[in-house]
């Protein structure tokens, strides 16, 4: 049955306009020359003018476009019935999801999500199907499809709150693969539980639908009034060597400013502050306790409010070790730049020994190629900013085993670095428009390097000649800087990139990447190790689960890694849309119709034909412009 919307129809109406328009049109009139009017008398006198309709085919065409206007505001559309055969039967297939995430914790939610699921199973008849999906995050099926209610109504007694956030877009697919399942010609209805919280909706468009042979039922659950405030980012950092600063941000949703939050280091209460948050805004406290080595804990906001999943948030904290560096030789002035460069509060600790010790060696020259060799084949990494008077036949034997030559300095060769390898772990924190540009630092007398596709180059001079190269012996790495970093031969310890160049070469060969230590609930790991948390709210169920994913919060430690897990701060906005609109934007709508408050018998879905017309008018009106632009040409050469 077609259909369209009946006061954007009436646009229709405006079809008459361009007929007006043309029929009042002046023709144009042709010039006649007379020598003097002085002797004709003037004689007022009424005259009737008959007027033809001039381009008609062009009248025409805006008339069309009127109607084709008119017509796509009108959204024409065709309902076609599905499954009529199977509406006799009478059966029907139901799937209960209810949302067991975060923000269902919220006061008196849940109670209303267990009656609302239980309702729904006094409205199975005898002979449907009925199955419960739990979703959060992620959807899990429970129970799948089966006549036994008696399932269902266990399940949903088993069920609970988690500490995941709201995925719609997860549980319906979850819901549309349970359908799937049994390809049985019956009605398909899926049972929405939920607070229908926005912050679960996808931020833009997906283009997928549930499709519009499964009907949409919704049971609102959520609070109309909410009043919820939560501590949603922690940040801690050492200051100076005795303290450590916790700085964590409150933010009141909705409700009352008046807050106090807590700091909680060992299950004590280290310090408390009054602060004030007026309704949807968010201020920073800071704590400040002694420093010690793996100090964990969580600011909390006393007091409560109607959602306390989301007042606590965790932090753990280790001393980062330093990486000894040994610096072998090194000239006074390269030994000079290095403790201006890497001091003594740096993640690197430099150890002047001149022993081949440690993960890391910087080296401007090669004794023994052997022993270096042995080093690097065991592991080591070995830093060459090589020098003007290295000795070239040590350092090549080293090389060779990385296929990797270097010639003598030749004089009098001049070049600028014009490419770097912004993929390479070395130059990635480079990659911004302000860091990017290397063309200011610039050598003489460098050494020439050659090396075949098993080495990878890092930087190249103008003269595309390597100017950086990496290499490997066995298990170890060596980074090669031809042109070395003393002042005599280029202006690199004088240009602002020196420093940080230097830093990332050191990371990168001792693997020194930063760690991630903050978590969110859902996340996965992959530790050879058992994870245990060792800091965590009360009755969290099972908080590890297959391959390691989190699935409460709290502080966890596997091996030496120790690390905190919080909950995502957008469950704490409990802002709701209305199931109508999840409808619109989840689901192939209208999927049932309705006559007189009851269901009709079949399914719906409705084919739109709106978009089509939009083309066909852009169609028309390229063609009346362009026809318009010929008559108006044709005339002018007449």
């Amino acid at each position: 049955m077609g259909l369209l919307a009946p006061l954007f129809a009436l646009g229709v109406a405006l079809i008459g306009i361009p007929y007006f328009v043309h029929r009042i049109r002046r023709p144009e009139r042709e010039t006649v020359r007379f020598s003097s009017l002085m002797f004709v008398p003037d004689v007022k006198r009424e005259v009737i003018e008959r007027r033809r309709v001039q381009h008609v085919v062009l009248m025409l065409l805006r008339m069309a476009v009127l109607v084709a206007l008119a017509l796509a505001f009108a959204r024409p559309f065709q309902e076609m019935m599905l499954n009529a055969e199977a509406a006799s039967s009478g059966t029907t297939d139901h799937v209960i999801a209810m949302d067991v995430s975060l923000s269902m914790g919220y006061d008196g939610v849940w109670e209303r999500a267990k009656l609302g699921a239980k309702s729904v199973l006094e409205t199975v008849a005898p002979g449907d199907r009925v199955g419960f999906v739990r979703f959060a995050q992620q959807g899990v099926v429970d129970v799948p499809l089966s006549g036994d209610v008696t399932d269902v109504r266990h399940a949903i007694d088993d069920a609970d709150v988690t500490w995941a956030h709201t995925d719609y877009v997860s549980a319906l697919q979850v819901v549309e693969h349970v359908f799937a399942a049994d390809t049985a010609q019956v009605k398909r209805v899926v049972h929405v539980i939920s607070d229908f919280q926005a912050s679960g909706m996808p931020l833009s468009d997906m283009g997928w639908r549930l499709p519009g042979a499964i009907a949409f039922q919704a049971v609102d659950v959520g609070a109309a009034q909410v009043s919820n405030a939560s501590v949603d980012a922690l940040a801690v950092r050492a200051v100076k060597d005795d303290a450590l600063r916790v700085r964590a941000r409150v933010r009141n949703w909705s409700g009352q400013g008046g807050l106090a939050a807590q700091l909680m280091v060992d299950g004590e209460v280290i310090e408390t502050r009054d602060v004030t948050v007026l309704q949807g805004n968010a201020t920073q406290v800071a704590f400040s306790v002694p420093l010690e080595d793996g100090i964990s804990g969580y600011v909390a906001l006393a007091g409560g409010d109607g959602l306390l999943r989301d007042d606590r948030r965790f932090f753990a904290w280790l001393a980062k070790p330093q990486h000894p560096i040994a610096v072998v030789n090194a000239s006074e002035s390269s030994q000079f730049m290095l403790k201006a460069a890497v001091p003594e509060s740096a993640d690197w600790r430099l150890v002047w020994s001149g022993e081949l010790m440690g993960s890391v060696v910087i080296a401007e020259d090669v004794t023994s190629a052997d022993e270096f060799a042995d080093y690097v084949e065991n592991g080591g990494a070995l830093f060459l900013p090589l020098r003007k008077d290295a000795d070239i036949q040590s350092v090549n034997a080293l090389l060779a085993r990385a296929n990797i030559r270097v010639s003598e300095v030749e004089d009098a060769r001049y070049a600028a670095l014009a490419w770097v390898d912004l993929e390479h772990p070395i130059f990635r924190p480079f990659r911004g428009a302000r860091f990017n540009d290397f063309s200011s630092v610039r050598y003489e007398n460098y050494h020439v390097i050659t090396a075949d596709s098993s080495a990878a180059v890092l930087a190249k001079y103008d003269d595309l000649m390597p100017a950086i190269v990496e290499g490997r012996i066995g298990e170890g790495r060596i980074v090669v800087w031809a042109g070395g970093m003393g002042f005599d031969r280029s202006n690199l310890a004088r240009t602002p990139r020196f420093v940080p160049l230097l830093h990332e070469t050191l990371r990168y060969l001792s693997g020194d990447r930063e760690i991630e230590t903050d978590y969110q609930v859902g996340d996965a790991i992959s530790a050879p190790d058992a994870v245990e948390r060792v800091l965590g709210p009360e009755g969290s169920g099972s908080v590890i689960g297959d391959g390691h994913i989190f699935h409460a919060p709290g502080v966890y430690r596997w091996g030496t890694q120790t690390a905190s897990v919080n909950v995502s701060d957008r469950e704490s906005d409990l802002m709701r849309i209305t199931p109508a609109e999840f409808e619109i934007r989840l689901c192939d709508a209208p999927v049932l119709f309705q006559s007189a408050g009851k269901l009709l018998d079949d399914l719906s879905i409705v084919y739109e034909y709106g978009r089509w017309i939009l083309g066909f008018l852009l169609a028309l009106l390229l063609v009346e412009h362009f026809y318009a632009a010929y008559l108006s040409a044709r005339e002018v050469r007449t």
